[in-house]
């Protein structure tokens, strides 16, 4: 028995604070326009109640939020008497979809309308199709307003946008309170404008708008109660064009009973306020809300008045900067390439042991060891190097190009040249910018030039290649073995064949075949000629034949080749020299421009969009030079 009582209990004082909430029904929003924020923070709104709300027993009672926090009401005023004059713009879609009884509806509901307002109230017609036209500014001659309305035909497109663009331009030049009453059946079609763009003219204009929903297949209802919710108006919709005479006399009813409500604001730090406004009246229920332009962040600044001193840094500071930014940018790009390439095995370390005993790198060794710090440097770099495993790689290159260099050596003067001449340009010009150019410069050329000379070297080696298989087959035919021919090259024959000759002679003495060692010396190489020789050596080691005149046939073709790439060369020679003036002339005018006149091309990279310019040439100046590569290389 307790147990049902307390129960009872329970369910009656549910009933009893839910009962109020029931009771209390939820009409159309209210529409909000803020007429003044001059006396700010009190700020004056007129609210528009809907119709269903104007025929209330008793006043209506508000409650005001602002960026929801509870303000302060002040007063609420009735404008139904004695209120001040306003204007209105009313909008009509034209458009083909509007043709036959929508637009004579339409028409019948804008005289309505005009019969609602007082006779002081100014009334502005704006209709759209293709484009908006104003048929009708501002005026309180009714007959001309009347024939304005008679006149209006139903054909083309819709342009919402634009001509919601129109009536906020059109709004500006009253000195009233405004408001926009939008009638269309259907979505945006041909506007220029956007609906942002739209949405952001009617919010800075600050006029709510009523917007008049007639639903066809076209229709686009979410945008329009976007609009109408952004501006602080009201979103009425229909499937009867009948429907829009009754409506057209609703927002009018609304608009010449406002009432003016004034409240105190909590002046929030943000550059908006939001503002929602709650009328109840007779157990009915109305919202709306409305964004305005904080005042306290509308202030003008007296700039004439105001003297700001700039301070300059020292001269050495700003250089001293510059540097530290590169510097930092230097280790950044270093410790990343550290991260992003794997450590070499130990058992690879090895492969260098014939370059660092090379004869020819005694320079070299005399410029690692002439000074303590510079020893301890390269050391350091050789450390890191040998742990990420670059020296594989350079160990490679610098073996194909034939330069006395160590790949730890190299790698050290790579660095000191990037790094020096980086920080010297930096120094001088007084610019990050300029500086990073050098860099990359810096970075790619060596490398470049060492692709250079590799190729260089290969190119020089198969001209000497048909003269030495002569040599070969002459000593092969006077009875001498295989590696006394070899030692003939080394002596007959200038580098770089008699440096890789030799090389291969002293492997085989060494122990290795002379089959593997000039396998190795092709590989070193890298020349498709010399595989070619290696792999016919190798075939008649095997199955056996006359060597010499194989290697006599070999020569012959050969020579033939070297000719005909000859040939080819001196007919691509003009496309190859238009390819390197078209790639190289838009980075010299880049340099002298930034010398000449810095200001003049630095402006381009202070933009994002001189950024996606500067990308998009690099880009495309890649694409083309691989294509003209692409182009002007003949397979032979």
């Amino acid at each position: 028995m307790k147990v049902r009582a307390l129960l009872t209990v329970t369910l009656v004082a549910f009933l009893l604070l839910v009962t109020p909430a029931l009771a209390q029904e939820s009409v159309g929003r209210l529409a909000l326009e803020v007429l003044d924020v001059k006396e700010f923070p009190e700020v004056t709104v007129a609210v528009t109640l809907p119709a269903e709300m104007l025929g209330g027993s008793g006043d209506p009672s508000f409650t005001v939020t602002e960026n929801a926090a509870a303000a302060e009401v002040i007063g609420v005023e009735a404008e139904s008497e004695g209120r001040e004059p306003q204007d209105v713009i009313l909008l009509i879609d034209t458009s083909g979809s509007m043709a036959g009884e929508p637009i004579e509806d339409a028409k019948a509901a804008a005289r309505r309308f005009l019969e609602k307002m007082a006779p002081e109230d100014r009334v502005a017609l704006i209709s759209f199709a293709f484009k908006p036209e104003v048929i009708s500014s501002f005026t309180t001659d009714r007959a001309a307003l009347e024939a304005a309305i008679s006149g209006m035909e139903a054909r083309g497109e819709t342009a919402v946008h634009d001509a919601l663009v129109s009536a906020t331009a059109l709004a500006a030049k009253s000195d009233r309170s405004t408001t926009i009453v939008l009638l269309s059946d259907g979505g945006d079609t041909v506007s220029i404008n956007s609906f942002d763009s739209a949405v952001a003219a009617v919010r800075s204009a600050g006029v709510p708008v009523f917007v008049v929903a007639l639903e066809s297949g076209e229709w686009d209802p979410e945008a329009l109660k976007v609009l109408a919710s952004a501006s602080g108006g009201r979103y009425l919709a229909t499937e009867d064009s009948g429907d829009l005479v009754a409506l057209y006399g609703g927002i009018a009813e609304e608009l010449t009973n406002r009432y003016l409500l004034t409240y105190r604001s909590a002046g929030g730090n943000t550059k908006d306020l939001d503002v929602t406004v709650s009328a109840t009246i007779d157990g009915a229920i109305s919202e709306g809300a409305v964004a305005f332009a904080n005042p306290r962040y509308d202030t003008p600044v007296d700039w004439d008045a105001t003297t700001i001193e700039v301070v300059k840094p020292a001269a050495w500071r700003s250089q001293l900067s510059v540097v530290l930014v590169f510097l930092a940018a230097t280790v950044f790009v270093g410790a990343l390439g550290i991260m992003l390439i794997r450590p070499s095995a130990r058992l690879e370390r090895l492969e260098f042991y014939d370059q660092v005993q090379r004869p020819d790198t005694a320079a070299v060794d005399a410029f690692s060891s002439g000074s303590a710090v510079r020893a301890r440097l390269i050391d350091a770099v050789g450390e890191v190097a040998g742990q990420r495993g670059f020296t594989q790689l350079l160990h490679h290159k610098l073996e194909q190009a034939g330069l006395p260099l160590r790949p730890v050596e190299y790698i050290y003067l790579h660095l000191v040249v990037v790094f020096g001449l980086s920080v010297i340009v930096a120094v001088l010009s007084k610019s990050v910018f300029p500086a990073v150019i050098v860099a990359l410069i810096a970075i790619f050329l060596p490398i470049f030039l060492l692709e250079n000379a590799i190729d260089r070297r290969r190119r020089e080696f198969e001209e000497q290649l048909p003269e030495i298989l002569n040599l070969l087959a002459g000593s092969l035919r006077v009875g001498w073995g295989m590696q006394q021919a070899i030692g003939l090259v080394t002596e007959q024959m200038a580098p770089p064949a008699s440096v890789e000759f030799k090389r291969v002679l002293t492997e085989a003495r060494l122990g290795l075949t002379v089959e593997e060692a000039l396998e190795k010396m092709s590989e070193r190489l890298d020349s498709e000629e010399f595989r070619l020789v290696v792999t016919a050596i190798s075939i008649q080691r095997e199955v056996g034949g006359n060597l010499a005149e194989v290697l006599d046939i070999v020569a012959q073709t050969m020579r033939a080749r070297a000719e005909l790439k000859r040939h080819i060369r001196s007919l691509t020679a003009e496309g190859r020299l238009s390819g390197i003036i078209l790639v190289g002339l838009p980075f010299v005018e880049l340099i002298l421009l930034l010398i000449v006149n810095p200001g003049y091309m630095t402006g381009m990279f202070s933009h994002p969009f001189g950024w996606f310019l500067a990308i998009t040439g690099v880009v495309l100046m890649i694409i083309g030079t691989f294509w003209l590569r692409r182009a002007l290389t003949v397979e032979v």
